[in-house]
């Protein structure tokens, strides 16, 4: 089995362990009725204020009748809303309403909260490791893709 391929195994397998198939994150999101797709748009949309029903489409490999049905569903909740781009009014942009920002906060709670309970069992010393290597791999992460690729053509 390949690196990545055995990297992807352990962290599906760390992740099953340490947060029910059924846990909280779930219930919470069916109790706002937002499906696990119509979050993960809305997470999208937040971290492109720009967000047009393509450009969603595209980095959730969906197709556009799809998103723009989870947009409408979504602008209903008042957890979306349209607008028109000021420079081309053709275009509708999409942003994320403070009710919304508030969902994804507490679903960020809501899981970390998990998580937390499902990692409490594990030795300190564990704990300790875990949160360094995350660390570490979280910060990594947000540099950018070029300076990965850069350090592991260096290294390889």
């Amino acid at each position: 089995m390949a690196e990545n391929q055995r990297l992807g195994a352990l962290l599906e397998a760390f992740i099953g362990q340490i947060s029910p198939a059924r846990g909280r994150a779930l219930s919470f999101l069916a109790a706002a009725s937002v499906t696990g797709s119509q979050a993960i748009l809305l997470h999208y949309a937040l971290a492109d204020p720009d967000s047009t029903p393509s450009t969603l489409a595209a980095q959730l490999s969906l197709s556009l009748p799809a998103v723009s049905q989870m947009i409408e569903r979504l602008v209903r909740l008042q957890l979306l809303k349209r607008a028109e781009d000021p420079a081309d009014r053709r275009r509708r942009t999409l942003a994320v309403t403070p009710r919304a920002r508030r969902l994804l906060g507490a679903l960020q709670a809501v899981r970390a909260a998990e998580f937390a309970a499902g990692t409490a069992r594990l030795p300190k010393a564990t704990q300790r490791e875990l949160i360094a290597l995350l660390s570490r791999a979280v910060d990594e992460l947000k540099l950018g893709g070029s300076r990965l690729r850069q350090d592991s053509d260096d290294s390889g």
